[in-house]
């Protein structure tokens, strides 16, 4: 039987225990350690694991560990460079959450750590795992949509949570929390829960919405459509509703031109949670609304009416057309398509985060290759950080220099 991976978990906040969670139910894993700024998140990953993990304040003890095989962070944006880094430097496989990066300069550097390093690193971005994924690359690939000229990606929330005002624990303070410890690279602030809980609404340790919630869509519109890089981005947006404190946007609509010849178009707000697909494709010959787990695919036959265009012209005109043309008498084609009911998939798959992490616990057993590796989650990280660029410039468009590898304003 082969030696279980044993993990260890960097950050074990919000998304961080259910990452944890997720592993857990993953046979042949064991999570023996985890580290975490803030004593609360450490109880609760030893009410939640059994055997209860070890745990410590700081990463770098846990990365000293012989008995961790790999690791999984999913700090703040601004620690997952010099974390992964570290852990690479110490011999351990890495589990980044998305964005990989918290700025497009950092895409270079974690790829050139991988290489060095040798050892697997799987971006955690679930989109990548989704129980349909797979079906709906396969539609668009085999033609079924004709040519997709135009994606719409859309993540909308309506709460305080849903804008990243998260709750305090009332036992938060300077006893429970390393705020030092957080900050770590990013500018020196005096003590502020607000920062440490609600970091998503400040620069300094986040992109906001396009690396946050774009990101997702920008995942799986690359694996389906077979695409990495954009050629141009513009954004606008703005803090509207939510003001209180936050610096990112509360609203943001991008558009993000590729050179396979389409558009994505992104948008997200936290003031209006209307359901939808999370992804529309529009192709020539289909459209096909997907969430991941389920997707629904309309057939668009093209057909001609050419009533309106010949309504000025003569009777007799008009009924020479239609001979030459072969039109019925409501001058649509005899032979013209017809439209097919559409089709609808639900995947009964297991959890896409747990599917994601399985993806990467076996290649660490040495089945393949992580489904999302550094220079995939750098690029879809990079589309979400040339979102904040434009936004920021004022809605200039700003382009990808592929050869030179840098975004240009």
């Amino acid at each position: 039987m082969a030696r279980p991976v044993r993990l260890g978990f960097i950050g074990v906040g919000i998304r961080g225990t259910l990452l944890m969670e997720a592993a857990s139910g993953i046979s042949g894993v064991e999570i023996v350690a985890a580290a975490d700024c803030y004593k609360g998140h450490l109880d609760r990953a030893g009410e939640l694991i059994t055997p209860a993990p070890q745990t410590t304040g700081d990463y770098k003890a846990l990365l000293a560990r012989p008995d961790v095989d790999a690791v999984v962070i999913a700090t703040p944006d601004h620690w997952h460079l010099p974390m992964t880094r570290d852990a690479l430097a110490a011999g351990k496989h890495v589990y980044v959450e998305k964005p990989m990066t918290h700025s497009w300069e950092e895409g270079e550097a974690f790829i050139a750590a991988v290489e060095k390093s040798g050892k697997l690193l799987q971006v955690g971005s679930q989109y990548m795992s989704m129980g349909c994924a797979a079906q709906a690359r396969d539609l668009i690939k085999g033609g079924r949509l004709g040519q997709v000229t135009l994606v719409e990606g859309k993540i909308h929330r309506n709460s305080s949570t849903g804008a990243w005002y998260y709750p305090i624990p009332p036992d938060a303070s300077p006893s429970t929390v390393d705020f030092e410890s957080f900050l770590g690279s990013a500018p020196a602030r005096d003590f502020d829960l607000r920062r440490f809980f609600q970091w998503r609404l400040f620069w300094d340790y986040s992109g906001g919405l396009p690396t946050d919630l774009f990101v997702h869509l920008i995942t799986a519109t690359h694996m389906l459509m077979g695409v990495q890089e954009p050629d141009s981005v513009v954004s606008m947006g703005g803090i509207y509703h939510w003001k209180n404190y936050r610096e990112v946007p509360d609203q943001m609509t991008s558009m993000v031109s590729y050179p396979e010849g389409f558009v994505l178009r992104l948008t997200s707000t936290a003031e209006n949670a209307h359901p939808g697909p999370i992804l529309t494709f529009y192709g020539t010959e289909g459209t096909m609304e997907y969430n991941g787990g389920s997707l629904k695919l309309f057939t668009e036959p093209r057909t001609e009416s050419f009533g309106y265009s010949v309504h000025s012209w003569p009777k007799a005109t008009t009924e020479q057309f239609r001979r030459l043309m072969n039109l019925k008498e409501d001058l649509t084609p005899l032979d013209g398509p017809t439209a097919a009911d559409p089709v609808e998939v639900k995947s009964s798959d297991e959890d896409s985060t747990r599917a994601h992490m399985r993806n990467w616990i076996e290649a660490i057993r040495g089945n393949g290759q992580p489904i999302e590796d550094v220079r995939f989650g750098h690029h879809a990280a990079l589309v979400g950080h040339m979102c904040n660029v434009s936004h920021r410039a004022g809605g200039k468009t700003v382009r990808w220099n592929k050869a030179a590898r840098k975004v240009e304003v």
